[in-house]
């Protein structure tokens, strides 16, 4: 009896196991080309002389993500539709110009003029996440408006 209850037991914690492991939160290397197109645009747009050193899609269907490491230090992170979400920068380097919504560029130029943009993050809701070289992190609306300081 004793064994039986141990097989029994082991066996539910193989199912349990088993069933815990989801390959959503795989990381799958993939090439340039498995891209979404929107993705690919901008990799060519905006780093046209940087070459990509990996890129991984993570999740599937609509919770699709994409992170895009670049030669130069760069990374991007894109949605399931190609759109980036995230660009981060090297350590107290810029993002690359017109990447940042004008108003948001128009900002950090007058009220940091020392400084520039390391990193943005578009958020779900539209807001604006970005990290100036200084460390500070300031949050925009989705029109570019000043909301504040994140702590």
């Amino acid at each position: 009896m004793k064994k039986f209850f141990s097989l029994i037991f082991i066996s539910l914690m193989a199912m349990m196991v088993w069933s815990c492991d989801d390959n959503d939160d795989k990381d799958i290397p993939i090439t340039f080309d498995q891209l979404p197109k929107p993705a690919q645009i901008f990799i060519s747009q905006y780093y046209p002389s940087d070459k990509v050193v990996s890129i991984e899609r993570e999740g599937k269907n609509d919770r699709t993500s994409y992170d895009v490491r670049l030669s130069s230090g760069h990374e991007v992170e894109f949605d399931a539709a190609g759109e980036w979400t995230d660009v981060d920068a090297p350590a107290q380097q810029y993002v690359p110009e017109g990447i940042v919504p004008q108003p948001i560029a128009e900002y950090v130029t007058t009220n940091f003029p020392a400084f520039g943009i390391n990193e943005i993050s578009k958020e779900r809701n539209g807001d604006y996440e970005i990290e100036l070289t200084n460390g500070l992190d300031l949050r925009f609306d989705q029109y570019g408006v000043f909301i504040g300081h994140l702590d």
